[in-house]
C-alpha cells in the first residue's frame, strides 16, 4: 500500500497524549486523597472515583490509538515477525509491574505471562515458514499488488482455518499452512476465472472478511471461498488488485467508503478533530442547548427533587439528551460544568462525600444523555462530520465585554469553570481545617429561626404531645413549625440543638397529619415498611424496627449508625391524625444527646 512507518508522528501523538495523562493523574490523586480522604467518603464514592479514572485513561488511550498514525507490522519469510512481538510485549511488562509491585496478589498474572509467552514464541515462525513456502511458486518477474492473512470460516484450529491471499499481477492465490493435510495451495487462478468478490467489515471495521467466487473448469459448478479476520488495510489492497483486473465487487460502494477511510487513516495524526471544538462552540445552537440545560436542570434539582435518586438520574439524562440534541455537537460535554455547579450548593446541606457522589452520578448520566444527543442530531442531520461543518459556519462572535459574550455559551462555561474550581477548593480548605460547610447553614438558622428559652421543657405547637429534658450549657430551643396544609399544626416540630460550632447534633418533636391516613393496619404496616428502607438507606445496611408503647399507643423504634458517623434514633407513633415522632441526631457530641434523648423519650407524653 506504500506506508511506512513514522516514528517521529508516534512520538509526537504519545507525546500529546502523556501531557494530557500527567494532569488527569494529578487532578485524580487530589480528589482522592483530599476530597475523599479528608471527608470521609464511603466505597460508595471511592469506587466511582477509581472508576471514572480507569474510564479517562481508556478513554485516552482509545483516543490515541485512533489518531495515530498508521502502524507498519512486518511479517517476511526470512523468519522477522513483529506482530507476535506486539502481542509478547505487553507480557513482558506485566511481569514487570509483578516484580515491582510484589505480593502473592501478582503471581496470577506472572503464571500467566509464563504460560502464554513461550506459546506465542512458538508459533512465530508459522507465518514466515508459509511464505518460504509460497515464494519458490512465483515467477521471477511476478510482482505482488496485495495480500492479507485471516481463517477460513468455519475451519477448526490455527493449522485448519489459516489462510494466505495474495493478488499478483497476473493471477490469485490462496494458500493453507503447511502443516495442514490439505493442498498447500487452496486457489490458484488467474483474473478471469474470478467471477465476483465481495467485503465484509466487522467489529466496527477493526477486521474484514473477503468471499471469492471462482467459476468451475469444463462446466463444473462456481466456487465461493470465504476468509474472514483479515486487516482492514490489507484487504483493500487486496480488493484494488481485484478490481484493477476486471473483477467486479458485490459492491462498489463498500470498496469506495474503504478507500476513503485508509486515505484518512494516511492523514491521521496531522491535525485531530478536537472533542471540545472552540468554533463549534461558538454558534448560536450550542449557546441555546447550554441555556436550556440551565433551566431544565434548575427544575429538576430543585423544583422536584425528592422523587428519589434513580428519577432524577432518570431526568437528567433526558434532560442530557434534548440539549445534547439542540446543541448539534458533541462538544456540548462541556455543559457538565455548570450542571456541577448547580449541584454545588448541596455542599451547605449535606456531608462532602454524599455531594462528590451525587456530582459523579449525574455527570454521567448527563454525558450519556449529551453523547447520544448530538449523535442523534448528527445522525438525522446525515453527516458524521457535522461538528466540523457547524465549526467552518461559526456565528458571529459576541464583542468581548458585553452581555451576549457574558451569557454565551463559551462565557457561561468559563465563569462556571471558574466558580466550580473556588467552591471546590473551599470544601477541600474546610476539610483540613475541620469545618463542614453545612456548618454555614446551621449558623443561618440559628440566627433567624424562632428560639424559644432552654427551659427543660418542648413546646410543640397544637400539644399533640410533650416531653422534658436537662437543660445545659450551648443549648438551643427552635420552633419550626411548617404548615403547607390547611391544618395549622401540620408539620409542627420543635428542636433542642447543640451549637452550630459542634455541627449538627439535634432532639426533635414533631406531629404531622399524614396522607393518605394511617387508620388500618395495612397503612401502618406500608409505612414502617417505607421506614425500614429509608433508614436502612441512611445507615448503609439492613436496618428493621423495634416497637415501643407509650401511652397505652404502639409505636416503632429505629436506633442505628451510619457510615458517615452520624448516630440516628427516630420513634415514630402513627395515629389517623396526630402522629408523633421523636427523632435524635448526633455526631460531634453523640453521649450528651445520647443522654438527653434517652430523657427525652421517657418523659414523653403523647396528649391527642
Amino acid at each position: 500500500m506504500g506506508v511506512k512507518n513514522e516514528p517521529r508522528r508516534l512520538a509526537e501523538q504519545f507525546g500529546k497524549m502523556s501531557l494530557k495523562l500527567f494532569p488527569l493523574a494529578f487532578l485524580f490523586v487530589f480528589a482522592m486523597c483530599v476530597m475523599v480522604g479528608l471527608t470521609g467518603a464511603g466505597p460508595w464514592v471511592v469506587v466511582p472515583f477509581g472508576l471514572a479514572w480507569m474510564a479517562g485513561v481508556l478513554s485516552l488511550i482509545v483516543r490515541m490509538a485512533k489518531r495515530s498514525p498508521v502502524l507498519v507490522v512486518k511479517v517476511t519469510a526470512e523468519g522477522t515477525n513483529q506482530a507476535m512481538w506486539l502481542l509478547i510485549a505487553p507480557l513482558l511488562l506485566l511481569v514487570l509491574d509483578a516484580v515491582l509491585v510484589g505480593g502473592a496478589l501478582v503471581i496470577p498474572l506472572v503464571v500467566l505471562a509464563a504460560i502464554m509467552a513461550p506459546l506465542l514464541l512458538r508459533k512465530r515462525g508459522r507465518v514466515p515458514e508459509v511464505l518460504r513456502t509460497l515464494r519458490p511458486l512465483l515467477a521471477a518477474d511476478e510482482s505482488v499488488l496485495g495480500d492479507g492473512i485471516g481463517a477460513a470460516r468455519g475451519a477448526r484450529g490455527w493449522d485448519e482455518g489459516f489462510r494466505l491471499v495474495v493478488a499478483t499481477d497476473r493471477r490469485v492465490l490462496v494458500a493453507r499452512s503447511t502443516r495442514s493435510p490439505e493442498p498447500f495451495l487452496q486457489v490458484d487462478v488467474p483474473y478471469r476465472r474470478v467471477s465476483r468478490f465481495g467485503i465484509e467489515w466487522k467489529y466496527w471495521g477493526r477486521v474484514g472478511a473477503l468471499s471469492l467466487t471462482v467459476a468451475g473448469v469444463d462446466g463444473a459448478p462456481s466456487e465461493t471461498h470465504v476468509i474472514s479476520s483479515i486487516v482492514p488495510a490489507n484487504l483493500l489492497s487486496i480488493a484494488e488488485a481485484l478490481e484493477s483486473h476486471g473483477v467486479h465487487p458485490d459492491d462498489p460502494a463498500a470498496v469506495s467508503e474503504a478507500e476513503s477511510a485508509w486515505e484518512e487513516a494516511q492523514r491521521r495524526g496531522a491535525s485531530p478533530q478536537r472533542l471540545l471544538d472552540r468554533a463549534a462552540m461558538n454558534t448560536r445552537q450550542f449557546d441555546r442547548g447550554l441555556w436550556l440545560l440551565v433551566a431544565l436542570s434548575a427544575v429538576t434539582l430543585y423544583v422536584i427533587p425528592y422523587g428519589g435518586a434513580t428519577s432524577v438520574l432518570l431526568l437528567v439524562l433526558v434532560v442530557g439528551g434534548i440539549c445534547g440534541f439542540v446543541s448539534g455537537t458533541k462538544s456540548s460535554l462541556a455543559y457538565l460544568v455548570p450542571l456541577n455547579l448547580l449541584v454545588s450548593p448541596t455542599f451547605l446541606f449535606t456531608d462532602a462525600s454524599g455531594v462528590i457522589g451525587l456530582m459523579l452520578g449525574l455527570s454521567a448520566a448527563a454525558a450519556v444523555g449529551l453523547w447520544a444527543g448530538s449523535a442523534l442530531r448528527e445522525a438525522r442531520a446525515g453527516r458524521a462530520n457535522a461538528p466540523a461543518e457547524a465549526a467552518s459556519r461559526p456565528g458571529r462572535r459576541p464583542a468581548r465585554g458585553s452581555f451576549r459574550y457574558a451569557i454565551s455559551g463559551q462565557g457561561l462555561i468559563r465563569l462556571s469553570g471558574m466558580l466550580l474550581v473556588a467552591v471546590i477548593a473551599l470544601v477541600a480548605i474546610t476539610s483540613v481545617a475541620g469545618f463542614e460547610l453545612p456548618t454555614l447553614r446551621l449558623a443561618l438558622d440559628e440566627a433567624t429561626a424562632k428560639q424559644v428559652p432552654v427551659d427543660g421543657r418542648s413546646n410543640l405547637t397544637g400539644n399533640a404531645a410533650s416531653l422534658t429534658y436537662t437543660p445545659g450549657p450551648e443549648l438551643h430551643e427552635f420552633i419550626t413549625d411548617n404548615a403547607p396544609a390547611s391544618q395549622p399544626t401540620d408539620g409542627a416540630r420543635w428542636e433542642l440543638r447543640s451549637s452550630f460550632t459542634e455541627g449538627f447534633n439535634v432532639v426533635s418533636l414533631a406531629s404531622y397529619i399524614k396522607e393518605p391516613r394511617l387508620d388500618d393496619p395495612a397503612a401502618v404496616a406500608a409505612f414502617v415498611a417505607r421506614k425500614d428502607h429509608e433508614h436502612s438507606g441512611l445507615a448503609g445496611f439492613h436496618v428493621t424496627h423495634t416497637e415501643r408503647v407509650v401511652d397505652g399507643r404502639k409505636g416503632y423504634v429505629w436506633n442505628h449508625g451510619s457510615e458517615r458517623g452520624y448516630w440516628y434514633y427516630a420513634a415514630w407513633f402513627p395515629q389517623p391524625v396526630h402522629t408523633v415522632r421523636v427523632e435524635c441526631i448526633a455526631r460531634n457530641q453523640r453521649d450528651r444527646f445520647k443522654r438527653l434523648c434517652a430523657e427525652a423519650v421517657g418523659s414523653l407524653t403523647l396528649h391527642k
